[in-house]
């Protein structure tokens, strides 16, 4: 399924043409992150960032992708990587919500990306993707590098005093 998904990913790619544009940090209403729940460390870092966001008065949605049946019930919106078929529709109305969700800005703190949830992000109607994996696929429109790879709370934080700089 997954060789069906990266050719349908490939195609999407090349075809779908979206307008997206970066906007700065004080006219950016609403975000939306999109990320792999491993562990309540990393939720914690997340929850944190996104509070961080909220206390500057802007909107945001989290978007976990779960694989633990306990995961399930402690958030609003997740879903499953499995509720994928092979031509990249998704049956879960969470996944659906957000990839035709006009957000500011869309971000995803992970450093793996499987042909799910690049699925996601290539149909996403956000008007800028913001991502920590350098593709050759220009996946996002802004990658940033951290000094520190495999902190989740440290990447977080440095997103943020960039975002704030933007004008």
């Amino acid at each position: 399924m997954k060789f069906i998904l990266n050719a349908i990913n490939k195609r999407k790619r090349k075809r779908l043409k979206i307008n997206r544009a970066s906007l700065s940090y004080n006219r950016a209403n609403h975000f939306g992150i999109l990320y792999t729940y491993i562990d309540e460390n990393k939720q914690k870092a997340i929850n944190d960032f996104a509070d961080n966001l909220r206390k500057d008065g802007k909107r945001v949605d989290l978007l976990p992708a779960i694989t633990k049946q306990n995961a399930d019930n402690r958030y609003f919106k997740t879903f499953k990587i499995d509720e994928v078929n092979s031509f990249g529709t998704w049956s879960n109305n969470n996944v659906n919500l957000f990839i035709y969700q006009q957000y500011d800005f869309m971000i995803y703190p992970d450093l793996k990306l499987n042909p799910e949830l690049e699925n996601i992000i290539i149909n996403s109607y956000s008007k800028c993707r913001i991502g920590f994996i350098n593709s050759k696929t220009d996946l996002f429109e802004l990658v940033l590098r951290s000094d520190l790879e495999y902190d989740i709370s440290h990447r977080l934080n440095k997103l943020l005093r960039y975002l704030k700089k933007l004008k």
